[in-house]
């Protein structure tokens, strides 16, 4: 089961946790500030949402589970989502479609970075790019599209909260 949880205290850095039930049990911290940035939310688009300041942060976390559960309902063979949004690289979860669910591996890339990407543009710069994801952690998991799915509902209801 993968989830995303926030420190509601947090500050915009060291604010979002990724975490992966499955063995070997997995955590990451990630950065929050660029987020808005990339799900391409201004100030106006909350207000417009009347999303106050407090709640900004759990209605992109929100956000950006949906916008991976896009992601997941395409017919690639690959897919990226972005967790970690740093101004020195671009982290997040690999999903390598097989029958038995995914090929899941936690990777990043310093050739694309936090400040500089949208979910508008994101897609077209790792193709223009060519990136190759670096392996930041030796293990992998085999998550089923049931687990995976199990996770993000959670992580949604808990964020209404």
């Amino acid at each position: 089961m993968v989830r995303v949880i926030i420190d509601k205290l947090g500050t915009g850095h060291s604010d979002l946790f990724l975490k992966i039930d499955n063995f070997q049990t997995f955590s990451k911290t990630g950065d929050s500030y660029y987020l808005l940035d990339f799900l391409e939310l201004t100030e106006e688009r909350l207000e417009e949402r009347d999303v106050n300041k407090q709640d900004a942060l759990k209605y992109a976390t929100s956000k950006l589970i949906n916008y991976w559960n896009s992601r997941i309902g395409t017919e690639s063979k690959e897919i990226f989502l972005p967790f970690d949004f740093q101004d020195e690289y671009v982290g997040g979860l690999l999903l390598k479609v097989t029958e038995e669910g995914f090929v899941t591996k936690y990777v990043y890339s310093d050739r694309i970075h936090g400040y500089e990407i949208n979910q508008s543009v994101f897609d077209k710069l790792i193709e223009e790019r060519k990136i190759e994801f670096m392996n930041e952690e030796p293990v992998e998991w085999l998550i089923s599209y049931e687990q995976l799915q199990k996770g993000l509902s959670w992580s949604l209801e808990e964020l209404k909260k």
